[in-house]
């Protein structure tokens, strides 16, 4: 969530630079008292290094800089179909949604980094009868999300999370390669959606019944797969 509810909206409307800092000091609001992954406070940072590390305070004060509306204004564009305004809060700048969003729908999402526009991925565009008249076809229409500095900053972001932060298992030599972990408490989820020249691709590792996965959470197995995935459409 944090790049499309957090460092997204707060580029776009502040146009800020990647290096600007932004504090990893502990945060509380009232009881909520989220913490970094390590456990550790980290003092004042780059967004750079936030993004790539996937510190949870630095996202947290982003979105609260922005509020609470104007950063679902620009989730809101994605119809998310199980995002409502129970999840209009600040946890959900981490990812504390009621529901969430599926793997389809967060991916798809991600392809507005490619170039600022959003289109929902569809795997039939059209039918016809034998003799090629169109009987249906979509009519989604492309619309703008991010400006051109904002997918600029943003597309500098991404591979950091290859090169030297939690995603650098999904690495491989190519023109572009850049994404975004995520894990739920408890790492009962395994998330990595990324970005090459040509594709979006979106990996979730979980289980039908929720439960513990920190047995293989070392192996990374949701960045194996999407770089096998990749590496193989390239």
């Amino acid at each position: 969530m944090k790049p499309l509810l957090d460092y997204a909206p707060y580029l776009e409307e502040t146009d800020a630079d990647i290096n600007q800092l932004v504090s990893g000091a502990s945060y509380c609001s009232n009881s909520y008292c989220p913490k970094n992954y390590s456990g550790d406070s980290y003092g004042m940072v780059t967004l750079r290094t936030a993004f790539a590390q996937s510190y949870n305070t630095p996202a947290i004060r982003l979105f609260e800089k922005m509020g609470v509306e104007t950063s679902f204004k620009y989730l809101d564009a994605f119809g998310f179909r199980k995002v409502s305004k129970k999840d209009r809060h600040t946890s959900s700048a981490i990812g504390g949604f009621e529901y969430g969003m599926s793997p389809l729908e967060l991916t798809n999402a991600y392809t507005s980094f490619h170039d600022g526009n959003y289109q929902p991925a569809r795997a039939i565009t059209k039918v016809t009868d034998q003799e090629g008249k169109v009987l249906y076809k979509w009519k989604d229409r492309s619309k703008e999300i991010w400006n051109k500095r904002t997918v600029a900053k943003m597309r500098q972001l991404l591979p950091e999370t290859t090169l030297s932060g939690t995603a650098r298992k999904a690495y491989f030599p190519t023109d572009y390669v850049g994404g975004k972990t995520g894990t739920t408490n408890d790492v009962k989820d395994m998330w990595f959606v990324g970005l090459t020249a040509n594709y979006t691709t979106g990996v979730w590792i979980g289980r039908d019944k929720p439960s513990n996965l920190q047995s293989i959470y070392s192996h990374s197995p949701h960045l194996l797969i999407w770089k096998d995935i990749s590496q193989t459409a390239e």
